[in-house]
């Protein structure tokens, strides 16, 4: 929960309005990550999150009119954490699975895209995997989660982001930036990614690998769940 002042309401279509604020707590929706939900109310009105979303480097919240009028001025932030923590779980899983793919296969992995909301997957080019490797691959993220790590976040210049990002599994599509926030799983690489994710392994408790699904000819999703989990830090 944070106190904030809305800056600027703009009504949209129906009951839908977009709010800006001085600041958020609300992540947006970006690189495979879903908007945060919450609502956004005051003694005037309250609004539902419908989805964040980051324009021109501010946050910008869409959303649905539950109670009153929005109107510019002080407000309070209520973040929904039971599915932050979720996708912050299921962010650091996808990690993992990188890693842990990865190393089953013998060989380094590309990712072509992610989505952590339903369905929850991560894309991959290549051939999918074979049926034992999918359950290799789970059984090495699970004795890992058991074992614990840390996830570290670093903001580095390009130039020494450079080399410690080469065997990144999204090297390939990291856009020119003029700086790049790292996550690194204890024992894994380092990966470039903005989103959320949680402090330590442990957290992320159980992955279930479902299947491999076949996209193209040279790309495949690998369909992942978590259940369980442990603590409620971030990173």
């Amino acid at each position: 929960m944070a106190e904030v002042s809305v800056l600027k309401v703009v009504r949209d279509k129906g009951a839908n309005v977009y709010l800006i604020s001085d600041r958020t707590i609300f992540h947006p929706k970006g690189g495979g990550q879903p908007s945060d939900r919450g609502i956004v109310h005051s003694a005037e009105y309250q609004v539902a999150l419908k989805k964040a979303i980051y324009y021109k480097g501010i946050v910008v919240l869409w959303t649905k009119i539950v109670r009153g009028v929005p109107v510019e001025g002080n407000a309070t932030c209520q973040l929904d954490w039971e599915y932050r923590h979720l996708v912050m779980r299921r962010h650091t899983a996808a990690h993992l699975l990188d890693h842990c793919l990865a190393k089953t296969i013998d060989r380094r992995v590309r990712t072509t895209d992610s989505w952590l909301d339903e369905p929850c997957y991560v894309g991959y080019v290549g051939e999918p995997p074979s049926d034992k490797e999918l359950k290799s691959t789970e059984s090495l993220a699970n004795r890992m989660i058991r074992s614990g790590g840390i996830v570290r976040i670093q903001i580095l210049k390009p130039e020494e982001a450079k080399l410690l990002l080469q065997e990144a599994p999204n090297y390939e599509r990291l856009p020119d930036l003029e700086e790049i926030r790292t996550v690194t799983i204890e024992g894994c690489d380092s990966i470039p990614c903005g989103g959320t994710h949680v402090g330590n392994i442990k957290e992320i408790g159980e992955i279930s690998v479902s299947h491999a699904e076949r996209i193209s000819n040279d790309s495949y999703r690998l369909h992942f769940s978590v259940a369980g989990g442990d603590g409620a830090s971030s990173a």
